[in-house]
């Protein structure tokens, strides 16, 4: 027999399974059971196995007994989790009969005592399924604040990354929670605008929409990320002994010294970009990475774009990005037509638009940031998101000398009150079209 966490937990679900019903029925033996020494002192007793288990300090006797149901020796490691398991179970149990005492359970007739058992055993399971971060979050701050003595700052910390930690994970079973998953929360930090919760554009928005609307925003830096990871990992470590997850240093990796994510890509970064897009054959990704490339626009923005989008005004291709049925755009400003850059047109992207029926593209902001993150960004620059690309195409036209007016009335900026500038206008959609002259990677 190898160490089974499973059937650790059925041998000592066996061991004082035995004990409680000798325990149960000496309690039903009795007129009044509340009264008897050991029911007096169980709710100090319960409170101190709490502490003890909180502390690793196990009780020795019970686990010799479960090791003399095993056929090979576990490791030190492996008796600590032994000892875990006891202690919880006990604390379980003796919870139970604390319970039972207060409902008089032990004056009734075993037949229902027995029922109301099987229920609390139910509630215990049903317990155990839902543990999510939302109904975890206030046993955790009550133990953490008490036993490290928060300050003010370090619970305003806790709130903030509790904040970030439930958009992420939402109602996910705490035990489901894999690597992977932890490290998707990690990096999806780094595209979260700072001071999230000042910002009323996103209260009660989910993070879908945040995702979808924080480009302009300043994100967090890293060394604010790692905070957050720290007080991730501390909750980790506390759900570990609470038996929540099952996992023994399940933390979250630090990010390195802080870095500048919204920085543009350089020259050679884009040539790397450019070449990875050749060799993915998923054409959505491809012409997402190359639109934001070649003409600067917004995730979301490129995402809900449909065939009848791109128009030709005045023999020039154009892409109309609008709020017609159910798409949205940062302000009323980012309602605009643009010209397609030629190298995009040589790229296939027309023979892409025609292969189309209604939405350009079949991918939404979420997954597609997740792929971009693992595929592109990783293996390219893991300090500078997906924006960077639209940073790239803005700092390009700055570096040019380009006029204020012209940049920001092609990516959709709001311009300043004295600044009126139709560009849905032939001569200004060939004064657009110059601009990307200057787009030459």
């Amino acid at each position: 027999m190898s160490f089974d966490i499973e059937v650790i937990k059925q041998l000592v679900y066996e061991f004082h399974n035995l004990i409680l019903e000798e325990l149960e029925d000496k309690l039903r033996s009795v007129p009044n059971p509340e009264d008897l020494p050991f029911c007096l002192g169980l709710e100090d007793e319960i409170k101190q196995l709490q502490i003890n288990l909180n502390k690793n300090i196990f009780q020795d006797e019970e686990i010799e007994e479960i090791k003399k149901k095993l056929n090979f020796i576990p490791d030190q490691k492996q008796e600590n989790e032994i000892g875990r398991i006891l202690l919880k179970s006990k604390i379980e149990h003796l919870k139970n009969i604390y319970q039972n005492i207060e409902n008089e359970v032990y004056k009734k007739p075993k037949q229902i005592q027995t029922l109301q058992k099987e229920v609390k055993v139910k509630e215990v399971e049903i317990k155990n399924v839902a543990a999510t971060i939302n109904n975890v979050k206030n046993d955790f701050f009550n133990y953490q604040e008490k036993e490290d003595n928060w300050s003010k700052d370090t619970k305003q910390l806790a709130e903030r990354t509790f904040n970030i930690l439930e958009l992420f994970f939402k109602e996910t079973n705490l035990r489901d929670i894999k690597f992977p998953d932890l490290i998707a929360f990690r990096d999806t930090m780094q595209e979260i605008p700072d001071r999230l919760t000042t910002l009323n554009e996103f209260k009660n928005k989910d993070l879908n929409y945040i995702l979808e609307n924080c480009e302009d925003y300043k994100n967090l830096s890293n060394s604010t990320i790692n905070k957050y990871i720290l007080k991730t990992n501390q909750f980790l470590k506390w759900s570990y002994k609470m038996d929540y997850i099952d996992k023994q240093d399940f933390t979250i990796p630090k990010l390195p010294n802080d870095t500048q994510s919204r920085l543009p890509y350089t020259d050679q970064e884009i040539q790397k970009i450019k070449e990875l897009v050749n060799k993915d054959e998923n054409k959505d990704i491809n012409y997402i990475t190359l639109v934001a490339m070649y003409q600067g626009m917004r995730l979301k923005e490129i995402t809900q774009l449909k065939k009848e989008d791109i128009i030709n005004l005045n023999n020039v291709f154009c892409i109309n990005i609008n709020q017609n049925e159910n798409k949205t755009t940062k302000t009323k400003k980012s309602v605009r037509t643009i010209p397609i850059h030629q190298k995009l047109i040589e790229l296939g992207f027309l023979d892409f638009v025609n292969s189309k029926q209604d939405n350009l593209f079949n991918i939404n902001n979420k997954d597609f940031s997740s792929y971009y993150r693992l595929n592109y960004k990783n293996l390219i620059n893991e300090s500078k998101p997906f924006y960077s690309l639209r940073h790239s195409f803005i700092d390009t036209l700055y570096q040019n000398n380009q006029k204020l007016e012209h940049i920001q009335a092609f990516v959709g900026h709001t311009q300043g009150k004295s600044i009126t500038f139709n560009y849905t206008t032939s001569l200004n959609t060939n004064l657009l079209n110059n601009l990307l002259k200057f787009i030459n990677y």
